[in-house]
Order: C-alpha cells, then sequence, then structure tokens
C-alpha cells in the first residue's frame, strides 16, 4: 500500500517536473522587471518590514498611483531569494523556486482530491490509472494554463496563495475542537491572503465544503444546518470580514485605479456590451481550461474585441456556454432533490468558480481582462471533474474501458508537450512576445512589449522597434507609454521636434506620467532657451514620483549645464540616496566636488560609493583621478585597474591610467595604455587625450635622441 502511494507522488512529482522544468532557464520579463528588479523592497535596500507598508511593486500601499496589490509574504520570499543568492539578481534561483513551489502545489493535489472524494485514506487500485484523485492530480501537475503561473515570477503570488489554499481544505476536517478549527483557519486564511488577496475565496470553498461534508442521504437539510453548523458557518463568514476590513484599512480603504486599457469592456458605458463582453471572456477562460492553445502573456489592448453589435457570431458562443452551465445546474439541482445529497461535482464546481469571482468583475473592477495565472486555483476544479468522469465512464462502459484510459494518457501527454512548448517561449522574451502576435495580433501592448525588446542593440534594432511602437499607437492611439518610448528613440535620432510632439501628448493623455514628464525635460533640456521649461518639467515628474532616481539625476545634469553646482550635487546626492547603485551619480557627484576643489570630500564619497556598487567602473575611475590629483598614484593606480577591470571597452579609462604613468615617469606603461585606448577609440569615447599624450611621449624620447 505505502509503495503504491509512493509511486503515486513520485509519478506526480515527474510529470510537474517534466511539463515546467524549461522555466528554470528563464529570465526577469514583463511584470518580472517592475516587481523585482526595480523593487527597492526585494534587494534590501529597505528594511524588510516594509514589504508591509507597500504594496507588491514597491510603492507605498497609500499612494495614489499604488496597484493597491498587498502581498508582503511574497516580496519576503523574493528577499529571501536575493539573501541566499548573496545579495544578485540570480534568475535560476528564482526560477527554481517556482518550479519546486508548483511541485508541492502538485503533489498536494492528491490529498486534497482524496479528501474531496471523501475517503480517509488513500483507495487501494488495481491500477493506478483507475483512481480518479491521482489522474485528477496527474492531470493538475501537467495543466498548460499553470505556466504563467510558475514561468513568471510574479506569479509566485498565486503559487504560495494556492498552496495555503489547498493545505487549508486538506485540514479542514481533521482539526479538532471548535477553538482549534478557529485558530487554523483564521491563520491560514489570513497567510493565504498576505500572500495574494483573492485566496480569501477559500473561505467560500470551505462553506460548501462543510455542507458537502455534514450533507447525507440519510439526513435531511434540517438536520444538516444544526447548531455546530451554523456556528462554524458563521465563523468563516466571521473570518472573512475580518480580513476585508483589515485588508481595506492596509490601502486605506481606497482601490486601485485603473484605465481602459487594462480592461476595456469595464469602462463601456453600455451595459449590453459590458454583461456579454464579460460572458464571453468567461467563455474563453472556460476554454482554457478545456483546451489551452491560446495561452498569451497579456489579454488587454484590443485582444478581445468588445461585444457591440448583435450580428456578432461570438453571442452564439455565449449562449452555448450559458447552456451548458444550465444544463449542469439542472442535474445537480435535480441530484440535490432526488438523491437528498451533495455530490462530488458541486465541489469541483465551487472549485472552478468561487476562486475565479475576483476576476470576473462582478464583485470588482479588474485590472486585466484575462490573467491565465488567476486560473491556476480553477483548474483544480476542472481536473476533479474530469477525474470523476473518466471513472464514471470507465464503471459505466466497462468494456472500452481501455479506450478510456488511452485517450486520458493522450490528453495528458498532449498537456505535458504543450506545457513544455510554453515554457519554452517564456525564457527568451522576443519569443514569449512574438507568440503572443499569434493569439492577439490586435494587441497593443504586445507590439509595445517587442518594441522595447527590439530597442536593445543586442536584440534588435532601433529602426524596428521604432515600427512596432508605431504600430501599437496605430492600434490604441492613446497609448501613452508607446509614445513615450517611441519619443525615445527619436530623440536619439536627433528628431527633437517629433520627440517633443509625442511627449506632449502622452502627458497630456495621463497628466500624472512621471516618466512622460521625464523624458519631456530631457528634450526640453537639449534647448538651452528651453531650460526652464525643463526644470518644470522635471518637476512635475518628480511632484507625481516623489522617490524617482532618474529624474534627480537628470534634473542634476540640467543645472550642471546652467551652472548651478549646488542644486547639482544635492539632486545627484538624492538620485544616490533613492539607489544606491546608481553609480552615474555617485560618479558625477565626485567629480563635481573634484572641480570645486573638495578632493577629500570626493575621496570620502567614492569610498561610501563603493560600498554599494563595488564593481562600479565609473566610481572607481573618478576615484582614480582624484587620488591622481592628490599624489596619491598607487591608490590611483588600483582604481584605474579596476575601472579597466569592470569596463574594458572604454578608452578613456586606459588614456587617463597612461597619463598617470605619464606623470609617474613609467613612459613604457604610459605608452602602452595610450595605445590601447587608440585601439579602443570610439565615437562614443574619443581618445584624443590619449592621441595628444602619446605625441607628447613619442617627441619627448626623440628630443632625448637629440641630446644624446
Amino acid at each position: 500500500m505505502t509503495n503504491a502511494i509512493s509511486k503515486k507522488y513520485i509519478t506526480i512529482a515527474c510529470c510537474a517536473w517534466a511539463s515546467h522544468f524549461m522555466s528554470l532557464w528563464g529570465g526577469f520579463f514583463f511584470d518580472d522587471s517592475e516587481a523585482i528588479v526595480h523593487n527597492q523592497d526585494i534587494q534590501s535596500r529597505r528594511p524588510w518590514q516594509s514589504a508591509f507598508a507597500n504594496d507588491f511593486w514597491g510603492t507605498s500601499i497609500t499612494h495614489p498611483s499604488s496597484h493597491k496589490s498587498y502581498r508582503p509574504l511574497t516580496v519576503l520570499s523574493y528577499r529571501l531569494n536575493v539573501f541566499f543568492s548573496g545579495g544578485r539578481l540570480d534568475a535560476f534561483q528564482f526560477h527554481t523556486v517556482n518550479v519546486v513551489l508548483h511541485g508541492i502545489l502538485s503533489l498536494m493535489a492528491l490529498p486534497l482530491f482524496e479528501c474531496l472524494l471523501k475517503r480517509k485514506k488513500p483507495r487501494k487500485t488495481l491500477h493506478i490509472l483507475d483512481d480518479p484523485a491521482f489522474t485528477g492530480a496527474l492531470l493538475f501537475a501537467s495543466h498548460p494554463v499553470h505556466t504563467e503561473a510558475v514561468a513568471s515570477l510574479v506569479g509566485r503570488a498565486d503559487l504560495l496563495a494556492a498552496i495555503l489554499f489547498f493545505g487549508l481544505i486538506i485540514l479542514y476536517k481533521n482539526v479538532s475542537g471548535l477553538l482549534g478549527w478557529f485558530v487554523s483557519v483564521s491563520l491560514i486564511s489570513g497567510t493565504a491572503v498576505l500572500c495574494k488577496e483573492t485566496a480569501i475565496t477559500v473561505l467560500g470553498v470551505c462553506i460548501i465544503y462543510e455542507v458537502y461534508l455534514r450533507k447525507k442521504p440519510s439526513k435531511f437539510w434540517s438536520e444538516t444546518f444544526e447548531k455546530t453548523f451554523l456556528m462554524r458557518v458563521g465563523l468563516l463568514v466571521l473570518i472573512g470580514f475580518i480580513i476585508m476590513i483589515l485588508r481595506l484599512k492596509v490601502m486605506n480603504f481606497e482601490g486601485p485605479t485603473f484605465s481602459p486599457t487594462d480592461n476595456p469592456a469595464s469602462f463601456h458605458e453600455r451595459l449590453t456590451v459590458r454583461v456579454l463582453s464579460y460572458n464571453y471572456i468567461y467563455c474563453l477562460n472556460a476554454l482554457l481550461l478545456v483546451w489551452p492553445q491560446w495561452l498569451c502573456f497579456d489579454w488587454s489592448m484590443g485582444c478581445v474585441p468588445l461585444i457591440q453589435q448583435r450580428s456578432d457570431l461570438r453571442i452564439f458562443a455565449v449562449l452555448a456556454f450559458w447552456l451548458i452551465v444550465i444544463a449542469v445546474s439542472y442535474r445537480l439541482v435535480k441530484d440535490l432533490i432526488t438523491k437528498d445529497k451533495v455530490d462530488v461535482y458541486v465541489m469541483a464546481l465551487s472549485l472552478m468558480l468561487i476562486p475565479f469571482l475576483p476576476s470576473s468583475n462582478l464583485l470588482l473592477r479588474v485590472g486585466f481582462v484575462i490573467a491565465e495565472r488567476t486560473l491556476l486555483v480553477p483548474s483544480t476544479g476542472y481536473c476533479l471533474l474530469v477525474a470523476v468522469g473518466l471513472e464514471k465512464l470507465k464503471s459505466r462502459f466497462g468494456s472500452v474501458k481501455n479506450l478510456f484510459t488511452a485517450m486520458y494518457i493522450l490528453l495528458l501527454v498532449t498537456f505535458v508537450a504543450r506545457s513544455i512548448q510554453r515554457n519554452y517561449e517564456w525564457i527568451n522574451e522576443v519569443r514569449l512576445f512574438k507568440s503572443a502576435l499569434e493569439v492577439c495580433p490586435l494587441n497593443a501592448k504586445v507590439h509595445y512589449n517587442i518594441g522595447k525588446v527590439l530597442s536593445n542593440p543586442t536584440r534588435g534594432s532601433l529602426r524596428d522597434a521604432e515600427r512596432s511602437y508605431r504600430h501599437a499607437l496605430e492600434l490604441y492611439p492613446r497609448y501613452e507609454q508607446a509614445m513615450n518610448n517611441l519619443a525615445n528613440i527619436l530623440r536619439e535620432k536627433g528628431q527633437l521636434e517629433e520627440a517633443e510632439y509625442w511627449l506632449q501628448l502622452a502627458v497630456a493623455v495621463r497628466p500624472n506620467f512621471a516618466a512622460g514628464w521625464m523624458n519631456l525635460a530631457i528634450v526640453l533640456g537639449s534647448q538651452e532657451e528651453r531650460w526652464g521649461e525643463a526644470v518644470r518639467a522635471y518637476k512635475n515628474a518628480l511632484a507625481h514620483r516623489k522617490e524617482y532616481p532618474d529624474a534627480q539625476y537628470n534634473l542634476g545634469n540640467l543645472y550642471l549645464d546652467m551652472g548651478d553646482h549646488l542644486a547639482a550635487l544635492d539632486c545627484w546626492k538624492k538620485a544616490a540616496a533613492l539607489r544606491p547603485t546608481h553609480a552615474a551619480a555617485w560618479g558625477n557627484s565626485m567629480a563635481l566636488l573634484d572641480s570645486k576643489g573638495m578632493a577629500s570630500a570626493a575621496v570620502e564619497l567614492g569610498q561610501e560609493a563603493l560600498k554599494h556598487v563595488p564593481k562600479s567602473a565609473a566610481v572607481h575611475f573618478a576615484l582614480g583621478n582624484v587620488m591622481g590629483k592628490l599624489n596619491r598614484l598607487l591608490e590611483a593606480e588600483r582604481h584605474f585597474r579596476d575601472a579597466i577591470k569592470y569596463d574594458s571597452k572604454n578608452s578613456l579609462y586606459y588614456s587617463n591610467l597612461g597619463v598617470l604613468y605619464h606623470r609617474w615617469r613609467r613612459l613604457e606603461d604610459a605608452e602602452k595604455m595610450y595605445l590601447k585606448a587608440l585601439l579602443l577609440e570610439t565615437e562614443a569615447h574619443p581618445a584624443t587625450t590619449a592621441r595628444q599624450q602619446l605625441l607628447r611621449l613619442q617627441n619627448q624620447r626623440l628630443q632625448t635622441k637629440k641630446l644624446v
């Protein structure tokens, strides 16, 4: 018996691993960038307690621009990743944790299904594929709709919440004593909500589970709803109410602000359009559970056009969907009346529907159209339905039992293969975004993200990126982020007038668009006669995002151009304080102090900077220059060498080290550095100093030979 159970768990673990191991080689893509890479709560730049004061993205939960997604335990799990990787963002370690969590969740599906099938212990069968708990768990482990929750690191919130969700249901009937039960339910559900807020729906499932456990054919409904039952249900409602009040209090009783681009249907003025569009979205969610072929990292911005015309054929899909829902509901109600019992199908449907409620737009507006990771828990109900249905078919049509088993195996293999394929798409940004074009070619955000990737010189060209941004704007003309990024490309190309046009339009569309204001300021700051406008634009950016190190840094650069050195230094120091790894801010501050004759202060600042950016070539270079002026030649050499070590392609570093050697009378070393600088000369890093110094050195040698 024990051996058979072990085989089941090993098989489930292997299936989960085979389905998602490919994601181990993924990076920080899409939402991961904001939630992890740029989140100061994760990279130990703030005390760990800040995770309880800020939202999932690192913004104060009470700030008007906050997303209001409060998931401190998930944030702390990311922080542990950083801690165990020595302060680095190790993508492999992050993804390993996600894969392991999904494996744990898949293993928990087996005892969960055993509980829902009302078994006190795993059933011993002749063949493990005849056990619906096992077949359901195996299907769950391989379901492709889980890929986003596993491969996307922000999906860890869903994984952690789901583990606690499953754990509560598994433990629910095994906790003795009302007090112990109350404490267990409160702690587990509360902890789950701190991983992801939608986990509160576990309490709704528990209410249905309470009925399911107590209602037997031998009992009348009046006997089921006795005092203990009513007390437990009342306590479940109370726990949910308390959690909701505390959750709302944390976010200052303010909801998140979404735009029509996030969820177009919810903003449409016509009720019929909203209702039909919502119901069509429900159809698509159901389809993703049944046949997850069309998977997309983002379903917003035209991916699912609204149903606005009576002639729209998708209305038939909505009608078919509701006919199925009505038929299933009729069957369940009939069983309740005729058989006087609550069937396992009720629990399966509860697992599908109740956890999906927060995503349905019925309770509140959500910031997405479809989010595949929100189907993680609902897929549990679907897998249980398939498993129980398979058992019924085998029982009724015993003569073709093997055929049904073969069909199940084919479905399982298909799911595993699709999961592997989807995880493969998730390990490369370009592949991920381009795969979305096959599902949502009209999604402006897909084209925008392709543009972001192509703007990286190692992955594409600015011309292709510009084309993608323009296409995104054709699909959605009010897409302010696409305007901003397009303007940045135009600025780099020197097309300042058009760049300004797009940035002015971006901040008009979204007045609190801090990045838009900053980039507008950069464009304006390139024109001396408009420096005043540029300063005002920077201040607008900082008004909308107080902790904005890039804006502080660029404002400092503008003040330097304007000759206001004190203001420039103040801005750079603020930038470094907000982001201690902002090497350029440290470097500029040191260079300015040095130019003002405050070399000692520059050295002190540089040593402080190296505590945060020990491998910054710019900081080492600045320190080398200052040390050289202070005649601390050995230290200067060491810092120049370190600068070259961390950035061996910058000709200026070799050139200045050559100057140091020249002063030091190490003429052969100086000549070597000058020659290396000339070899690395580029338009961005001209080796003018090296050329001049090399000529000077060669002239000195000629003069020496003549004298001899």
